[in-house]
C-alpha cells in the first residue's frame, strides 16, 4: 500500500509539464530557477533583448507570477495527495512539506530582489526626468528673457537711446539701461509691457493707462545721470536743448562739444 501511494506521489502529474508530487515540487523548483536564470534582478537576463531595463523587469515579474499561479495549481494537488499520505507514509509527507516551504522561500526571494531593481530603476529614472525638466524650464526662461531684451532695445532706440559702442568692452548705453531697469519689462500676450517692482502694472498719470515702453524710456532723458545715455531732447519752446549733464541751453547748442570761451558766450546770449 505504501509503495503504491509513493509511486503516485513521485508519477508526473497529468497535464503538467514537470512532475507531480515530490517530484513535482521539485520540477516546479527547478522550472523556477530556470526562469531565474534569465531575470536580471538575480544577475541573469544576457539575450533578453534590447528592451529598457524597466521593461525587462517588469516582462520578469510578470512571468515569475505566471509560474507562481502554476506551481499553486501544483501545489494544491500535491497537498490533496498529502492528506491521503499522511496516515500512510509520515516521512514522505514531512519531505514534501519541506520542499514546498523551500520553494516559497525562493519565490519570495526572487520577486523580493526584482521588486528592488524596479523601484532603484524608477527612481533613477525620475531623477532624469526632474533633471531635464529643471533644464527645459531654465532654457525657456532665458529666451523669454531674450526675447524681452530685444523687445526693450527696440523701444530704447525709438525713445532716442544713443547707439555708441564702447571701445573698452563693445557695451552700449542701453546696456547700462537694461542692467537698471530690465526688470520693469516682460511680455504680456506677445506685447512688451512695464511693471513695478512688485510686477504690477506701471500707470501713465496722464493718461490713467497702462505706460507705453517707449513713452516710459522717454522720462530717463531729462534725468541728470541717465539722461547720458539717450539723445538731447528738444525743449517744448525757444529750442531748448537738454545738455549732457540734464540742464537746459536755450542754444540749443551741446556745451561740452565747443571751446570753453564760445560756451560762455552762447550761454549768456
Amino acid at each position: 500500500m505504501k509503495t503504491r501511494w509513493f509511486d503516485l506521489l513521485q508519477s508526473p502529474e497529468p497535464g503538467s509539464e514537470g512532475g507531480g508530487g515530490v517530484g513535482g515540487a521539485g520540477g516546479a523548483g527547478g522550472g523556477g530557477n530556470a526562469a531565474g536564470s534569465t531575470d536580471p534582478a538575480t544577475g541573469g537576463g544576457e539575450g533578453e533583448g534590447d528592451g529598457d531595463d524597466l521593461s525587462r523587469v517588469r516582462h520578469t515579474l510578470d512571468r515569475e507570477r505566471e509560474i507562481n499561479r502554476e506551481n499553486k495549481r501544483r501545489m494544491a494537488a500535491l497537498e490533496a495527495q498529502l492528506r491521503e499520505l499522511s496516515n500512510t507514509n509520515p516521512e514522505a509527507v514531512r519531505a514534501a512539506e519541506a520542499k514546498a516551504l523551500e520553494e516559497q522561500a525562493r519565490r519570495e526571494l526572487i520577486e523580493q530582489q526584482a521588486r528592488i531593481a524596479q523601484e532603484q530603476m524608477e527612481a533613477k529614472y525620475s531623477a532624469q526626468l526632474q533633471q531635464s525638466n529643471k533644464e527645459l524650464i531654465a532654457e525657456r526662461e532665458a529666451r523669454e528673457r531674450q526675447l524681452v531684451k530685444q523687445q526693450a532695445e527696440k523701444a530704447f532706440l525709438n525713445a532716442k537711446g544713443r547707439v555708441e559702442i564702447s571701445p573698452l568692452d563693445g557695451s552700449t548705453p542701453f546696456d547700462s539701461v537694461w542692467g537698471r531697469f530690465g526688470t520693469n519689462f516682460r511680455i504680456e500676450d506677445g506685447a512688451l509691457v512695464v511693471v513695478d517692482a512688485k510686477g504690477n502694472p506701471e500707470i501713465d498719470s496722464v493718461t490713467g493707462l497702462r505706460y507705453e515702453p517707449t513713452k516710459w524710456l522717454k522720462r530717463l532723458q531729462t534725468d541728470p545721470y541717465w539722461g547720458l545715455h539717450f539723445e538731447p531732447a528738444m525743449g517744448s519752446g525757444g529750442g531748448a536743448r537738454s545738455g549732457r549733464d540734464g540742464h537746459m541751453s536755450s542754444s540749443g547748442v551741446d556745451l561740452l562739444t565747443v571751446p570753453a570761451g564760445q560756451a560762455i558766450s552762447t550761454a549768456f546770449n
